[in-house]
């Protein structure tokens, strides 16, 4: 009797369930969501500015309310729901295309609502496809007032000058030469690796958030990235900055250098920034995969956080923000929902202070989402500044979304993330003016020049640097008249050529996993014509190298010395003898590279500025 009780029970149950019916309800504006998300009969899983997606129980009132069925027994035998962003002249061949694995549940002029029948299928093309759970949404609510900007912070406008736009783009380029980085391709992982260690040597908590994808484009474990800058005072209380790192396209390769490559860069550079400084709250990084198949990576995140109960004052998507149109100015659509209107309205204000000659506009996206939509959707402020509703990329999900073409102004992208930066530390509010890092220079540089190689060869040597920095040494870069030319991680030498009579201004930095640099001082080195050979050693010296007005030159013979000054022609200039010292003064040479020979063998060289 008892099992049979039980049985009942359990059908009665599943059968409930099934009663429940997933539903579309047009809304005219905010109060019409807010009246429905009190609905107890109601409950909603996705909504935006003009619809919400819900399941209805029997005692909800379809007459009260401008509702279509989509599914009669909601979420039966399917996981998701998706909502694809197809224009209406479109629509038909898109579905011909698809009818064998997807259902189409509902059509309006922008949008499609299908669910999966089998098999996978592809989006339409634009940032194409969000994936509706059977997870109760929930609408945002402010924690805490958003703070009124009147003036510029000058620590803050100090971190936004660091913003670099080499940097930016060096970023895109590493993402871009993966080809693809499809949620479930072969170079995500790799992707993944570097954004973990760009992460963990910023000195981040980073965490590697693992989720599971099924979806209509296919299965695959992901990963999330997340790292953590803990406030002083309030580390419990966080802003989150976010992107995506996956790309797609329908045929070939997917570089996905805008989208979103532009996005990742803006993340990594903000952090390598502002981990040199402290703030009263948290800073959360994030990088999501799975994006392009339904907002799955932020999804997981945000879940998980509303979850936790964590307090998040505002979550800042960074989604292309790389192509600017050809003949328009920089500026800013600011993509968001009336339910988050005070955060929309907080990044207008720090816009219009930081930047009060750059437009900034609140605009609907009719035909795309992003990830800020999974945090709006658990009770979170977010919003997602775009480059433009009206012309973004032509070139996002196609083998051209490439740096060039598509990614065609880093200028932009530089504007883009001090804008991240800004509204992130007006929130956390940093607590000093002076960065909290520190480092030390490598040590001892000189030029060699070094017998039995080629006689235009020089060798650039240095010591590794005091001990006392804050950050832990990752590297060597090397610059030769101000570019650089080599990143060494472990060696304290390099080898470089120079054309014979020429000369290069080389000095090395030693970079520090906190974003701490510091340079040697500058050096010249001398492209050495054949026969000649610094081959002295210890017997004379010479100093300043370079000199300007007087040289000093000290023999260490001990013998009463000819000493000849030459031109890179063979000219002498000047000839004269010592036995100890002599103050030279060499003002009326002219500026160049001079050979300074004893008795007409040992050779040192010397610039005259």
């Amino acid at each position: 009797m008892k099992k049979t009780l039980t049985l009942i029970a359990l059908m009665f149950l599943t059968a409930l369930a099934f009663s429940q019916k997933f539903v579309i309800i047009n809304v005219d504006n905010l109060k019409d969501t807010q009246r429905l998300s009190g609905n107890p009969n109601l409950k909603i899983h996705y909504y935006n500015d003009d619809f919400v997606l819900a399941t209805t129980s029997d005692g909800f009132d379809n007459a009260q309310n401008d509702v279509t069925v989509l599914d009669n027994e909601a979420f039966a035998g399917n996981d998701a729901y998706y909502i694809v962003y197809c224009d209406k002249e479109n629509q038909d061949s898109y579905i011909s295309n698809v009818k064998e694995n997807l259902q189409v549940l509902y059509r309006n002029d922008n949008l499609l609502i299908v669910k999966s029948i089998g098999g996978t299928a592809m989006p339409f093309k634009n940032d194409g496809v969000v994936a509706v759970f059977d997870k109760e949404a929930k609408l945002p609510v402010v924690t805490r007032d958003y703070p009124v900007i009147t003036e510029e912070n000058p620590v803050i406008r100090e971190m936004m000058n660091q913003v670099n736009m080499d940097s930016l783009e060096a970023t895109v380029q590493f993402l871009q030469d993966y080809g693809e980085r499809k949620f479930n391709g072969t170079h995500i992982a790799q992707a993944r690796e570097w954004v973990k260690g760009k992460m963990e040597a910023l000195g981040l908590e980073t965490e590697v958030q693992e989720f599971h994808v099924s979806s209509w484009m296919g299965s695959a474990t992901c990963h999330n990235l997340i790292g953590i800058q803990r406030g002083t005072l309030y580390p419990d209380t966080y802003v989150i900055c976010g992107s995506h790192y996956d790309s797609f396209s329908y045929y070939g390769l997917c570089p996905g250098a805008d989208d979103n490559a532009t996005g990742t860069a803006a993340v990594l550079e903000s952090a390598r920034i502002l981990t040199q400084y402290e703030f009263e709250y948290s800073i959360i990084y994030c990088v999501f995969s799975a994006e392009e198949c339904g907002l799955y990576g932020s999804e997981a995140y945000a879940d998980r956080c509303a979850s936790e109960g964590m307090e998040i004052l505002g979550y800042f998507n960074n989604d292309m923000n790389g192509y600017l149109n050809p003949g328009d100015e920089i500026h800013i659509d600011c993509i968001y929902p009336n339910s988050v209107e005070p955060i929309g309205a907080y990044y207008m204000n720090v816009g219009s202070v930081y930047f009060p000659d750059m437009q900034i506009q609140h605009v609907n996206l009719d035909y795309g989402d992003s990830d800020h939509t999974s945090f709006n959707n658990v009770g979170y402020m977010g919003i997602y500044p775009f480059e433009d509703v009206n012309h973004e990329s032509p070139y996002i999900h196609t083998s051209e979304d490439l740096i060039g073409n598509s990614a065609n102004s880093f200028e932009m992208s530089q504007r883009y993330t001090q804008m991240n930066i800004g509204c992130l530390t007006e929130l956390a509010n940093p607590t000093g003016g002076a960065p909290v890092v520190a480092c030390n220079a490598p040590r001892n540089f000189f030029i060699d020049y070094p017998t039995g190689k080629e006689m235009t060869s020089l060798a650039l040597l240095w010591q590794a640097p005091e001990e006392g920095s804050t950050g832990d040494l990752t590297r060597y870069d090397v610059y030769r008249d101000m570019n650089l030319i080599a990143s060494l991680e472990d060696e304290l030498e390099y080898l470089d050529t120079i054309t014979v009579g020429a000369t290069a201004l080389y000095h090395v930095v030693a970079v520090y996993s906190d974003g701490c640099e510091a340079s040697t001082d500058t050096l010249v080195g001398v492209g050495i014509p054949d026969g000649v050979e610094e081959n002295c050693e210890n017997i004379f010296a010479i100093y300043p190298n370079p000199a300007t007005e007087m040289l000093t030159i000290i023999n260490n013979s001990n013998f009463n010395t000819e000493v000849e000054i030459v031109n890179m022609v063979g000219q002498f200039v000047k000839r004269f003898e010592i036995i100890d010292k002599k103050e030279l003064n060499i003002s009326d040479l002219e500026s160049g590279v001079y050979f300074v020979k004893m008795n007409g063998a040992s050779t040192k060289f010397m610039v005259k500025r």
